[in-house]
């Protein structure tokens, strides 16, 4: 893992051209209608905006960022943070895995 692998392109929010979709895909949203919400905006072409993907990535970053921190100040010489079990070439000098609660 790089710091490279950290980086965070920012998406823009809506505009007033897209408002009937924004307000569409709303109205899907508080039905319930997931599946439906998302192929709408996918169907428009709507790009902007926040969607569940980016919550998603943001808190794989984070939990990158949690695992980085933890092995590069936390660990002791002889432990390893993962949530994954590790490799050998990984746990090469290592005596302990420790697996954070996800």
């Amino acid at each position: 893992m790089y710091i490279s692998d950290f980086s965070f392109k920012p998406h823009s929010d809506m505009n007033a051209d897209n408002q009937d979709i924004v307000l569409e895909h709303g109205k899907k949203i508080k039905k319930h209608q997931y599946k439906e919400a998302v192929s709408f905006l996918e169907d428009n072409d709507y790009q902007d905006g926040f969607r569940a993907s980016l919550f998603n990535y943001i808190e794989d970053k984070m939990k990158k960022y949690q695992i980085y921190i933890l092995n590069k100040f936390v660990a002791k010489p002889d432990e390893f943070y993962s949530y994954t079990e590790p490799t050998d070439e990984q746990m090469k000098g290592k005596k302990f895995w420790i697996q954070p609660y996800d």
